[in-house]
């Protein structure tokens, strides 16, 4: 049996071993915020009984409900309702397409159709199913969430489906349109929503209390929410008004108290941060909030330095989490400036990296590389962009460090942008200079990420650690795979993820060395699965090493190897080779496998779902897409052939496209040189 593949007694020993590595301190504080979690739950039902309106006054000292909500309308916020006359006009001249947009998606949640995690467009009834996975229809009961055992692996029902809906990111659109249109439709949604939301979900019950991060992540749809409709009628309500408030305030509560820390802290952690910078904004001047802002900044300011590499890249090894990272620490910074809190200069240059990272990542069509996991989450969802368009974060960027490059990439100002800078920040956009400069290629040696530009041509190459300072986490096994772009198409994509608990079989596909455009030697994984249920852990084998970028005026090239296989008898050590040549648009690759012995080799080159093949002789494959055409061509010794089989791309999640992968194979002696090129001219 291949070392890939472990035993459920495999799988805890491996635990119990991480665990032991662990030091007492952490282990104590886990133990302790376990006991903690258990002995609240006496006072879980009796607390928000407890919290009434006068409790709601007495925290924030205002005489009544209705002038507490007027002084909370007039707190900072990136907007205030008494801008909405000078915004509208405003976005309607710089975004007159995207009103039409906004409004479909609104009207849509009027009609209750929503399109979530890959469900598309459904229909879910007069009344939201805030518990159920409306794909599977399986509904999880109101029991103490900090005892739920949510993630159902012997099931295919996929608890990030009520979540994603109980986020109420859909309430952006909503207001957006009212702001647009003056409607009091979407703001009686509004009401009704968050009405059947706090009815159904009593505080610190059922599968949307499970998790610090979905609580703070509605906390903040909420609030865009409440400085969009703070004045229309339908909020008039003066008991409408006390449960939004009073259901904030317990939110803020909550997620103090259940923080996601850990002895490596990730995406929930820092969205925890994120939650209580906007609730303790808020609620302004009350000793909760105060505690609340502070907590919040020192996660969201302490953590950019710990959950990003010096040169920007985020450590969980997924552009997808990169662009959900950046918005959290770029968004709670605008915020915290607008109230005069200290940033540090250190953060702000990190986050400047960050979005120097998107920048060079961003593709010239405006498309992402699919590298690592990708769960389609955002802090808000403020733009009408696609969801694999990330050029909204640069023209926010652009804005935020004067940066004409950030512009150029970003090509125009994006309603997204607007909404988190106001027309200040568009006319600002429109003042930075014209930057014509052809883009470099870019090296991210502390990410492990390599960037090969020209004007026809955009690569990206993953040599990066496994994730998570080494324990998985979001990367996949994808050590010295690349994506290719030339002349307009997308050629060599790497998979995606497509799910996670709804389906072991098909997360560790994806994850899988196979789903990755790189070498594999006698069909064991890059980095070892700890078992079949350990679906954000793998043994960190595959550790980076003697990586370069050079570039001169004849080509780019990337060097980098790496350990993955060393742990063979007899070991194997890869090195990958890639040039993408300045003259005309042809990348080369090369891979040098040193040791001994004879050794399964493959190595897969998957092809976006767009593109069609066709093997001509054993060693060339006509690729073809958008009337465009790219020669496929592989040099080694006669016994490696190469074939087409299918295969599977998933652009987000729960999406899955058939695809095709060049698969390149043989049984051979190390060590060997494998060449491949990828030409717009026929071999």
């Amino acid at each position: 049996m291949p070392d890939s593949q472990m035993t459920a007694a495999d799988s805890f020993l491996a635990r119990a071993r991480r665990a032991l590595r662990r030091s007492p301190r952490y282990l104590a504080s886990r133990a302790l915020s376990s006991m903690q979690r258990r002995a609240r739950k006496p006072w879980a039902s009796v607390a928000p009984r407890l919290f009434n309106d006068a409790a709601l006054l007495r925290e924030t000292g205002a005489p009544s409900i209705d002038e507490l909500w007027d002084r909370l309308k007039r707190r900072p916020f990136f907007f205030s309702p008494a801008m909405r006359g000078e915004w509208t006009a405003a976005f309607e001249r710089r975004c007159p397409d995207a009103r039409v947009s906004i409004v479909r998606t609104a009207d849509a949640v009027l009609r209750h159709e929503f399109d979530l995690l890959g469900s598309g467009a459904v229909s879910l009834g007069a009344r939201l199913p805030w518990h159920t996975d409306f794909k599977t229809g399986r509904e999880w009961p109101l029991e103490y969430a900090c005892e739920m055992q949510y993630a159902e692996l012997d099931r295919p029902t996929d608890v990030k489906v009520p979540w994603e809906l109980s986020r109420c990111q859909h309430f952006t659109s909503l207001g957006q349109a009212y702001w647009l249109t003056g409607d009091d439709r979407y703001a009686r949604e509004f009401v009704a929503e968050v009405d059947d939301w706090i009815d159904r979900n009593p505080w610190a019950f059922g599968v949307n209390w499970a998790c610090a991060m979905d609580i703070a992540l509605r906390a903040v749809s909420w609030l865009w929410a409440f400085h969009f409709f703070a004045d229309a009628a339908p909020c008039a309500s003066r008991r409408f008004r006390s449960r939004i408030l009073r259901s904030l305030f317990l939110h803020g509560s909550y997620i103090a108290t259940h923080l996601e820390k850990g002895d490596v802290n990730g995406n929930h952690y820092l969205c925890d941060g994120v939650g209580l910078v906007f609730l303790g904004i808020f609620f302004g001047d009350t000793a909760k909030s105060h505690g609340w802002l502070d907590l919040g900044r020192s996660i969201v300011v302490d953590e950019i330095e710990r959950q990003t590499t010096p040169d920007g890249v985020d450590f969980e090894q997924s552009t997808a989490y990169h662009r959900l990272v950046l918005e959290g620490f770029a968004t709670p910074y605008i915020l915290m400036r607008s109230v005069g809190v200290a940033i540090p200069d250190s953060a702000w240059r990190r986050l400047e990296r960050m979005y120097e990272f998107v920048e060079a990542y961003t593709k010239p069509d405006g498309s992402v590389p699919l590298v690592g996991d990708a769960d389609d989450g955002r802090i808000q969802k403020l733009g009408t962009q696609t969801l694999n368009d990330h050029r909204y974060l640069l023209s926010t960027g652009a804005v935020l460090f004067d940066r004409a490059d950030f512009k150029r990439a970003a090509c125009r100002f994006w309603d997204e942008s607007f909404w988190l800078l106001g027309p200040q920040g568009a006319d600002a956009f429109d003042r930075l200079p014209a930057d014509d400069r052809p883009a470099d290629s870019r090296a991210f040696d502390a990410g492990g990420v390599f960037i090969l530009r020209s004007d026809r041509a955009h690569v990206v190459v993953d040599c990066a650690e496994v994730g998570m300072r080494g324990r998985g986490g979001h990367g996949h096994n994808d050590i010295l795979g690349f994506e290719l772009w030339m002349d307009g198409v997308n050629w060599i994509t790497d998979c995606g993820a497509y799910l996670y608990t709804a389906s072991r079989e098909w997360r560790n596909r994806f994850r899988s060395t196979a789903f990755h455009n790189t070498v594999q030697i006698d069909g064991e994984e890059l980095n070892r699965f700890l078992g079949p249920n350990a679906l954000w852990q793998l043994h960190y084998d595959a550790v980076p090493f003697d990586t370069a970028l050079a570039c001169d005026d004849e080509a780019d090239r990337f060097h980098g190897s790496h350990r993955g296989y060393e742990r063979l008898t007899p070991p194997v050590t890869v090195t990958r080779e890639i040039a993408l040549d300045r003259r005309s648009p042809r990348l080369s690759v090369r891979d040098m496998l040193s040791g001994a012995g004879t050794h399964a080799i493959v190595s897969r080159f998957h092809l976006d779902p767009a593109v069609t093949a066709a093997a001509l002789d054993g060693r060339s494959v006509r690729l073809s897409s958008r009337e465009r055409e790219l020669w496929f061509r592989l040099e080694a010794d006669a016994s490696f052939r190469v074939s087409l089989e299918p295969s599977w791309v998933s652009p987000s999640y729960g999406v899955k496209h058939p695809s095709t992968v060049i698969v390149c194979a043989a049984t051979a002696r190390v060590p060997l040189t494998l060449s491949y090129s990828f030409s717009s001219s026929q071999p």
